[in-house]
């Protein structure tokens, strides 16, 4: 039986954003991970196949070493994401991205509570695992129309379901940046939360994983309306320029990401 093969492209960045000293966030795309650097500009891939992964991390604990757990976290991730078959696979691979960090820590006692969120989908033939922890993202673009698909794990989404508050009062909330779900080193077993859906990929389908820089810097609205004026590599431009331009006070990661039937 023929496997079904994608055809990908990708455009993504990461950045330390306006006002931060250093880039705790990192990401995958297939052959490469990008952790503690940060680019000038967006980067393309281009390929085929029937397995791929895609993933942004966002570190957490600032003087604890976020960008370590977030390159500790997505190494695992890249080595171990074709075990992942279903949601009960995908987080037997998570808590062993978790045991990675504990190890860490154990050599490293003045790191505890390292951690990072995540985001990303999983390629698997005619399928994508759409996942996060945290507060990370990952939309599905419908034409012009960014459709949220995750869901977060922080106070924001809380107030958000409880009509407290609305999707882009998320953005400025003084509790927007407390998540509910990490993957850290925190010594306590059963901690993770995860948002898990496999969805069946449409032939063309695009979607476009960040971290919380970006949605904090950019409403929904302004990012349909980037994308409609400038779609694929020049969108991620656009949007790395304005986030250094508004200052963005955290850092900046993104991946556009689409794929069609070969």
């Amino acid at each position: 039986m023929n496997k079904t093969k994608q055809r990908i492209e990708a455009f993504f960045f990461t950045n330390k954003g306006g006002v931060r000293s250093n880039n705790e966030d990192g990401l995958v795309i297939p052959g490469t991970l990008i952790s503690d650097l940060s680019m000038a500009i967006p980067e393309s891939y281009h390929g085929e196949g029937a397995h791929a992964i895609f993933c942004v991390a966002d570190g957490i604990g600032g003087e604890q070493k976020g960008e370590v757990a977030a390159q500790l976290v997505l190494t695992h991730l890249r080595d171990h994401y074709l075990e992942v078959a279903d949601e009960e696979s995908f987080i037997k691979v998570v808590y062993g991205a978790k045991d990675q960090l504990e190890a860490y820590v154990k050599k490293n006692p003045d790191s505890s509570n390292l951690g990072c969120t995540l985001a990303g989908v999983i390629i698997q033939e005619d399928k994508a695992h759409v996942f996060n922890i945290g507060d990370c993202r990952v939309y599905r673009i419908n034409g012009k129309f960014f459709e949220r698909i995750t869901k977060d794990h922080s106070v924001v989404q809380h107030l958000l379901e409880e009509g407290v508050i609305t999707e882009d009062e998320m953005r400025y909330h003084p509790r927007k940046n407390i998540v509910t779900s990490s993957i850290s080193g925190d010594g306590i077993k059963d901690s993770i939360n995860v948002w898990f859906k496999t969805m069946v990929l449409r032939d063309q389908d695009m979607f476009f994983i960040c971290s919380d820089g970006i949605w904090e810097c950019f409403s929904q609205d302004e990012l349909e309306m980037i994308y409609e004026k400038h779609p694929g590599y020049a969108f991620c431009e656009k949007v790395l320029i304005a986030s250094l331009a508004r200052q963005s006070s955290d850092n900046v990661t993104a991946i556009l990401l689409s794929t069609s039937q070969t």
